[in-house]
């Protein structure tokens, strides 16, 4: 069973003047990633902003970022849809560019049943080759998943692992700690040191597009046993993190990747633009924790 390790980082989608993915956005950004030490991407994920791409769109920039990175770094994609269909398409897609696994939020707007949720899942895993791995985001989902309904998921062999987008520590060292083959995935940045500790070791993150040489950093300071250094560097992370969820993170990250050097246009509407305050903010906060 493959297992995970490393940073991997949840691209945002670039966006060029007219609003069409921006493929020379795209190549600088997995560039800087890959010079900061990033073991991977994870794509189409709500850092990527994937349920207001069309699946033409979420298709393309699968491609794109495949050509670009060739085997120079591993690629989850994120398939999830409304349907199962719909999802299954975006997987058969994924699978043929051989991604080195797949991904996927639990169905969500109608209230499935956990039965439903376990069947969407095993359906994804036998209608590809490529991994599975469950994404856990229950403060977008709506659906909370407990420690048996993840056991149901996770006995799967195909579903090798999850991403745990949850500030339940307790949760996740259970995840840890019974399943020791599966991929766990820490989704919050903002505890990343803290999930260290309960022995994750591998994140998925939307500030990795901005300061992955930071979360690289932490991993090696906590493989060392330097604890304050590592907690120092997560103090910077999350001094950024605050004003991101203050201003709109998917926003804030886009507007912080701007001032690095690389445009990747705004979020698609309905995000409104950023305020010439909130943009200020964001200059000084990156200034100040080294990301500038």
């Amino acid at each position: 069973m493959k297992k995970f390790n490393g940073i991997f980082t949840a691209l945002v989608t670039p966006y060029d003047n007219k609003g069409n993915i921006s493929y020379s956005s795209l190549e600088k950004l997995i560039q800087k990633n890959l010079d900061e030490g990033v073991e991977g991407f994870y794509l189409t994920g709500s850092t990527g902003e994937s349920y207001m791409l069309s699946m033409a769109e979420r298709e393309y920039l699968v491609e794109a970022v495949m050509e670009i990175v060739g085997k120079r770094a591993e690629v989850i994609v994120n398939v999830g849809m409304f349907s199962t269909k719909h999802s299954i398409e975006l997987a058969k897609h994924a699978e043929e560019l051989n991604v080195s696994a797949i991904s996927s939020v639990p169905p969500f707007y109608f209230s499935f049943n956990m039965d439903e949720y376990v069947q969407f899942y095993n359906d994804l895993a036998d209608a590809v080759s490529v991994p599975v791995i469950v994404y856990n985001i229950p403060a977008m989902s709506a659906v909370k998943f407990s420690m048996d309904d993840l056991t149901r998921l996770l006995s799967n062999e195909k579903i090798i692992g999850l991403k745990h987008t949850s500030y339940d520590l307790f949760q996740l060292q259970q995840l840890v700690e019974q399943f020791p083959e599966k991929s766990i995935f820490i989704g919050h940045d903002e505890i990343y040191l803290s999930a260290l500790s309960v022995g994750v070791s591998a994140g998925i993150g939307s500030t990795y597009n901005i300061m992955a040489g930071k979360f690289v950093q932490l991993n090696q300071l906590f493989a060392a046993g330097k604890l304050q250094e590592a907690l120092k560097i997560q103090n910077e992370v999350n001094n950024v993190v605050s004003v991101l969820c203050e201003v709109g993170v998917f926003k804030g990250v886009k507007e912080i990747l701007k001032l690095q050097g690389i445009d990747c246009g705004e979020c698609r509407k309905p995000f409104l633009p950023l305020t010439d305050e909130e943009k200020a903010k964001l200059k000084k906060v990156a200034i100040e924790n080294g990301l500038l």
